[in-house]
């Protein structure tokens, strides 16, 4: 699949350290702050550092489609009627890499709905909103067939399944309505999202597989060649990038595009047989490993190296074995293992 590059190499407002353009943060004028999808992993990351500033999450019956589609839309017409500025962050959506086609392109339509809301509450508006989204995407989803490793938001995304296809769909949707009413908009590709409290139900977080397997001493079936790369990010270092970005996004936009794509990551890619070695060193016990047949995915290395907003990976990032240790107390609490 051939896409447009999202933006030219020579994007400075993009590449450039940010530069406040006055001594008044963002941050200080009132903004409401709106979460949905806060029973996630990173929904509830972001919920903690918002803190006392969150103003409302929002709670959708998501097994209720119709229901669900029927209060995305009103919450889009919702927003785009306030006054009042407001910051949302989409977090929700249980779909993964290898999540059936039908299932992918229900929570499509959820958000298609929601942008939808926000465009007709505009058009029927007397003025703007003074709004801004966040939407969680998918690096693994953007970059599964690309080449040429790392990859940064000026590669070619190439996805390979309807997860992937559907990640890209709901960013052009959003940079549409973005870029018609001068909403800033970020979306967000996510590389490995891991930390206390992984749903361990969903076919995803290795970490959380890896320290569970060596807790419990069940088996881990491991599907993926051991020189299978990828970017590991902490949920809290996440949600506090994110939480940043977007209580500066409307000064980092102004007078470009608004809006913007944005890997976010650790920058630490590791390779599955490295990860096991430092789980192993870490707790001095071997991680139990069933190797299955390689099933065809995305790309061995998805390493990444993000370009935008660079100076949003300045503070310090959790290490992988600090990581690894909150993982295992809090699946040790979970598991009831004294």
């Amino acid at each position: 699949m051939d896409r447009v590059l999202p933006y030219s190499p020579g994007s400075e407002a993009l590449l450039s350290p940010y530069q406040p353009a006055s001594a008044v943060s963002e941050s200080i004028r009132r903004t409401k702050q709106i979460v949905v999808g806060g029973g996630g992993l990173l929904g509830r990351h972001i919920l903690g550092v918002l803190g006392n500033r969150l103003d409302r999450r929002v709670r959708i019956s998501w097994d209720d489609h119709g229901g669900a589609c029927e209060q995305l839309y009103a919450l889009g017409r919702d927003l785009a009627a306030q006054r009042t500025r407001w910051n949302l962050y989409w977090c929700a959506g249980l779909a993964v890499f290898h999540t059936p086609a039908e299932l992918v392109e229900r929570e499509r339509i959820h958000i298609s709905l929601f942008l939808a809301g926000i465009h007709d509450g505009l058009e029927r508006a007397e003025s703007p909103t003074d709004g801004a989204l966040f939407l969680a995407s998918s690096a693994g989803g953007a970059y599964a067939g690309s080449a040429h490793a790392p990859f940064s938001e000026f590669s070619p995304p190439v996805p390979k399944n309807p997860y992937g296809v559907a990640k890209l769909a709901v960013e052009d949707e959003a940079e549409a309505l973005s870029r018609r009413w001068r909403l800033p908009t970020v979306s967000g590709r996510i590389t490995n999202l891991y930390g206390p409290g992984q749903n361990l139900g969903k076919n995803q977080g290795l970490i959380s597989a890896v320290v569970k397997a060596q807790l419990t001493g069940e088996p881990l079936p491991l599907r993926a060649a051991l020189e299978t790369t990828r970017d590991y990010i902490y949920a809290r270092d996440c949600a506090r990038m994110v939480v940043t970005a977007m209580e500066t996004v409307r000064t980092r936009t102004h007078g470009t595009d608004p809006h913007v794509r944005k890997i976010f990551s650790s920058g630490r890619p590791l390779r599955i047989d490295d990860l096991l070695k430092v789980a192993e060193h870490l707790f001095d016990r071997p991680v139990p490993v069933v190797h299955e047949e390689v099933v065809p995915g995305p790309n061995t290395d998805l390493s990444v190296e993000s370009r935008v907003w660079t100076d949003l990976e300045s503070s310090s990032f959790l290490s992988i074995e600090e990581g690894m240790r909150a993982v295992r107390a809090d699946l040790r609490y979970r598991l009831g293992i004294t």
